[in-house]
């Protein structure tokens, strides 16, 4: 099983998920600060069986697999050698998605395909 809407390229949406960060009040100061430069440089390739990521050069790969889908979420599992197994739980809102990341959310934003980037 596959989700058409995966498929395609995603960019980590630093300002939606800092947004998401800086309504929290347990998270503050240095460590606040460090949190937020993490994001908007992951991005995500989805083919039907494969994610590749790129992270400010560290590219990767692994195979994942859908196993539930709804109208507006996907649940996969993927196996890499540094995780293991790992279960994420996808949410739509638009041209947008994010995954939890323990007490806040991830979002990423679909990079639509330019002259430049076919």
């Amino acid at each position: 099983m596959y989700d058409s809407r995966l498929i395609g390229t995603w960019k980590s949406d630093a300002r939606r998920t800092a947004r998401e960060i800086e309504a929290r009040h347990d998270i503050r100061g240095p460590n606040k600060t460090k949190l937020l430069s993490l994001f908007g440089k992951l991005v995500l390739r989805y083919t039907r069986t494969h994610c590749y990521s790129d992270y400010d050069g560290h590219r990767t790969a692994a195979r994942y697999k859908v196993v539930a889908k709804d109208a507006c979420s996907v649940v996969t599992i993927s196996e890499s050698p540094i995780a293991g197994k790992r279960i994420f739980y996808i949410r739509f809102e638009g041209d947008h998605y994010w995954i939890c990341l323990g007490r806040f959310r991830e979002y990423f934003k679909r990079i639509k395909k330019t002259a430049k980037t076919k």
